[in-house]
């Protein structure tokens, strides 16, 4: 096997899938899988068996699902006017960012497409800030919309993406929102997009109180299709990163250089301040420190320090676990390093 590679576990991913699909059972909702956390084609077949369809930004993401006969929302805090168009034609739902947005767009696309809005609830939930939208420009500030909700016409859905890292209270959080704020408008819908940022398949994420708290929404608003749009915890879990040892420096803790880069191939740990979880090391001091870095020419390559339990030698082969999510999707080729290779086990 080729090093760096992502290497995607299918028995886990399969694991997960039937989690998904038991919530979509017990709660009569609907799921869209969002490309921007993990795209690779091969992935892409597997996951589309047990999703309703997908959520996509753009038209370069509409080409990797063009083949799959599914569901399609389309959002993007704003999109290209020589795209939107298309856009619509294959979208089944749509959301606009802003109220320009609207303006421009609304009147043509609501021929192809059912439209909806994307709102800030600016929300106040301890989530990491990096991730939380509701400090962000992404959706119409609640108190905005609320003031002029009359004036759109043909408007049918609304999308909150509010939540990042969450278990089922900031969902709850979320509905309370809902229900307390749009009474007025709720019966006129016909969606209620409801975005991800849920552990899902995180082992303390409490999936029957999520099923409770979805079916006793639906019983004040039946008429209501709702989507939910999970991107990482689809693939928690299912995959790893492999990469090789390529140099070791002696130093007071030696530096060694693997072939892959924070740069290059894991560019989320940076984003995200991250340090990876590595297979096999010591969550304890031990006499095989090492600080781990990238092979590209930026001084701040650093991944980090690491206990083993035995010494490193070149051509050892390091693996980062559970690194699928945002790292494969946001590979670049800084300073001439090439992508990494993809495989499924």
């Amino acid at each position: 096997m080729s090093s760096p590679t992502f290497i995607l576990e299918q028995q886990k991913l399969q694991e997960n899938l039937k989690h998904f699909e038991y919530i979509a059972k017990e709660t009569d909702t609907q799921w869209l899988y969002t490309l921007k956390a993990f795209d690779a084609p091969q992935g892409l077949d597997i996951i589309s068996q047990s999703f309703d369809g997908f959520s996509i930004g753009n038209s370069n993401e509409l080409k990797k699902i063009d083949s799959y006969p599914k569901h399609i929302h389309s959002y993007a805090p704003a999109f290209y006017d020589d795209e939107v168009k298309t856009l619509a034609q294959q979208s089944h739902t749509m959301s606009f960012n802003s109220l320009t947005q609207w303006k421009h767009y609304a009147k043509e696309c609501n021929t192809y497409t059912s439209l909806g809005l994307r709102i800030n609830p600016k929300l106040s939930i301890e989530q990491p800030q990096y991730c939380d939208s509701n400090l962000s420009r992404l959706g119409i500030n609640y108190k905005i919309f609320l003031e002029q909700y009359d004036s759109f016409e043909n408007l049918e859905g609304l999308h909150f993406h509010a939540l990042c890292n969450q278990n089922v209270n900031a969902l709850d959080t979320l509905l309370h929102h809902i229900e307390r704020n749009y009474q007025a408008l709720l019966p006129k819908l016909k969606w209620i997009n409801l975005g991800g940022g849920q552990n899902f398949t995180h082992q303390d994420y409490d999936t029957e109180a999520f099923i409770i708290r979805i079916h006793t929404f639906k019983k004040k608003y039946p008429h209501l299709a709702l989507y939910f749009e999970p991107g990482t915890s689809v693939i928690e879990h299912c995959g790893y990163f492999k990469c090789t040892v390529l140099d070791i420096i002696d130093a007071k803790i030696p530096i060694v250089i693997l072939n892959t880069s924070i740069e290059a191939h894991l560019l989320d740990v940076a984003i995200t301040k991250q340090k990876p979880k590595i297979k096999g090391i010591s969550q304890t001091k031990t006499a095989y420190e090492y600080e781990l870095t990238g092979m590209s020419c930026i001084a701040g390559d650093v991944i980090g320090r690491y206990q083993f339990v035995e010494p490193l030698k070149v051509g050892d082969e390091i693996i980062f676990e559970n690194m699928l999510g945002y790292a494969w999707v946001k590979q670049t080729s800084f300073n001439g390093l090439k992508e990494a290779g993809f495989k499924i086990v």
